[in-house]
């Protein structure tokens, strides 16, 4: 096997998505690429299938022993934010056509009156769509920069361990390989594969704080620090080690597999409170709802050590709810 891997490095075979496919043993896996049509989902579509072609060169004998991805597709999601939307939609079927790629088109509308704004809305309206069409793992195209961007957005909304871990590599159905990759190196390959891609103008509009941090905050950055989205991604991937620590340690507290509610009040008062704090975030994370900022995960915590047993300390979000019954903890999740 090690002299398979050798052999498909020597022969050129030296593209980013090819090497991360290599060292994750994508095993059988069915992959759909959330492909918009810009710079960064055209090079992952095209090395991905290029890396398939190259396997079915290798012939039968390395495709089994590699065991390798069974199928590419792809999924082109039209906002209609744009008036361009229809223009883009028509490139990605050309692209994904030219590539021998099956391409499905999904129509969404963003609904921005959650008061988070719009590109929040699309953000989360596209990644639902992309899950409900996708077959097996959904790749996503994001890099070094846009995980030193989504960082330091996090922080600066002040976010806890979780958010300054950035995005993960794997995350349940969602692949990003290239996050070790500086957006600089997609471009030359686009390039020297003579891609064509579209440019999003609203990519260009620093209203939205991704674009402010994008165009504004990480150059300024990297004049005094060239390697400053690499070292962010870096410090991110040790977040999200560190954070992987605790969520163990708050199962240990819990004392279960997985964190599922309700919990024993009696239980949470037998930790330090940085521990009972730890396991709420950890079991409201595993939820899929954002824990509460500082001052009322603190206060929540207080009443529950606190409160006499004819108490009943609650704790009101907008997707969630959390209370104290009969000595139980119990949570549910509000529909929106």
């Amino acid at each position: 096997m090690d002299g398979l891997r050798k052999s498909l490095i020597d022969s050129g075979a030296n593209d980013p998505v090819e090497r991360v496919l290599e060292l994750h043993r994508l095993e059988k896996q069915k992959l759909t690429v959330a492909f918009s049509g810009g710079l960064d989902s055209t090079v992952l579509l095209h090395s991905l299938v290029r890396f398939m072609q190259k396997l079915s060169a290798a012939g039968a004998q390395r495709a089994v022993e590699f065991k390798g991805v069974s199928s590419i597709n792809a999924v082109h999601i039209h906002h209609g934010l744009s008036p361009n939307a229809d223009l883009w939609a028509a490139h990605c079927m050309r692209t994904a056509d030219d590539l021998g790629v099956s391409l499905t088109v999904v129509h969404v509308e963003v609904d921005a009156s959650s008061g988070k704004g719009i590109e929040d809305a699309a953000r989360k309206v596209r990644l639902s769509a992309l899950l409900t069409h996708a077959s097996g793992l959904l790749c996503m195209a994001h890099h070094a920069d846009d995980q030193a961007e989504t960082v330091l957005h996090n922080l600066l909304r002040g976010t806890g361990l979780r958010g300054a871990a950035g995005m993960p590599v794997f995350h349940h159905r969602i692949f990003r390989p290239f996050l070790g990759l500086r957006k600089e190196k997609l471009r030359a390959y686009a390039v020297k594969n003579k891609l064509q891609w579209i440019e999003d103008e609203s990519n260009q509009d620093r209203y939205f704080t991704r674009n402010f941090i994008r165009h504004e905050v990480l150059p300024s950055l990297s004049e005094r620090f060239p390697r400053c989205s690499e070292q962010i991604s870096n410090a991110a991937r040790r977040f999200s080690e560190a954070q992987l620590l605790l969520d163990e340690l708050a199962l240990i507290d819990l004392g279960k597999v997985q964190f599922i509610f309700p919990v024993e009040v009696s239980l949470i008062r037998r930790l330090s409170e940085l521990r009972a704090k730890n396991l709420l975030r950890s079991l409201l994370s595993g939820h899929q709802v954002q824990p509460p900022d500082e001052r009322r995960l603190n206060e929540f915590i207080r009443q529950i050590f606190t409160a006499a047993r004819d108490r009943h300390p609650c704790l009101d979000m907008l997707a969630y709810r959390l209370w104290v019954s009969h000595g139980w903890l119990h949570f549910e999740k509000i529909s929106s």
